[in-house]
């Protein structure tokens, strides 16, 4: 009778720990997303299935903050400069009732071969305004082209995210605004 009991519960905590979070979370969670920049002005650009988009992770390990995104650019195979927070911007689903944040961040490329990390289909170096298109989310093209054309500006806003049978569309719910300008001047 025990084993009965067991062995169903052990395969709901695998159903439900190979969900992906990000469709349908159970608790709020960050995703950081890293806007690589390297000499040619191309930006890192990564596919899974039908999706492009910049590298992200979903930030909800026992890590710091520079210590997963230096992890991330790691599993790509390349080195990152500094790295300088863009935006932080906030979601809202009208399908569960978790929330997430998004805190996107710049950093420069300094090393490195170019590799296709586990999970990913294809990462390639894409020229500046023909990435910012090629973003398969809407909202995601709209915040990397705010963030890449006012770059010293830190930049919040705030979407709400459906369920359609075609996708997750995106609204902007609270326009871009500033949260702080950065120091030019080398401060």
């Amino acid at each position: 009778m025990r084993k009965c009991i067991i062995i169903p519960i052990i395969l709901v905590s695998f159903w439900a720990c190979s969900q992906n979070v990000h469709q349908d979370p159970t608790h709020n969670f960050t995703v950081q997303r890293l806007l690589i920049v390297n000499g040619n002005n191309e930006l890192l650009m990564c596919r899974e299935q039908s999706v492009w988009a910049p590298p992200s992770l979903i930030y909800d390990q026992r890590q710091f903050l520079k210590e997963g995104l230096d992890s991330l650019s790691n599993a790509y195979g390349i080195r990152i400069g500094e790295l300088q927070l863009r935006g932080k911007f906030s979601y809202k689903y009208d399908y569960h009732p978790h929330a997430t944040s998004r805190d996107y961040f710049v950093a420069r490329y300094v090393s490195g071969d170019l590799k296709v990390p586990k999970g990913m289909d294809e990462a390639k170096w894409i020229p500046l305004p023909q990435a910012i298109e090629k973003n398969s989310v809407t909202a995601i093209m709209e915040i990397t082209r705010q963030i890449m054309m006012f770059p010293h500006t830190v930049w919040g806003g705030s979407f709400v995210v459906s369920r359609t049978e075609s996708g997750h569309p995106t609204k902007i719910v609270e326009d871009f605004y500033p949260l702080f300008e950065i120091a030019t001047d080398g401060r």
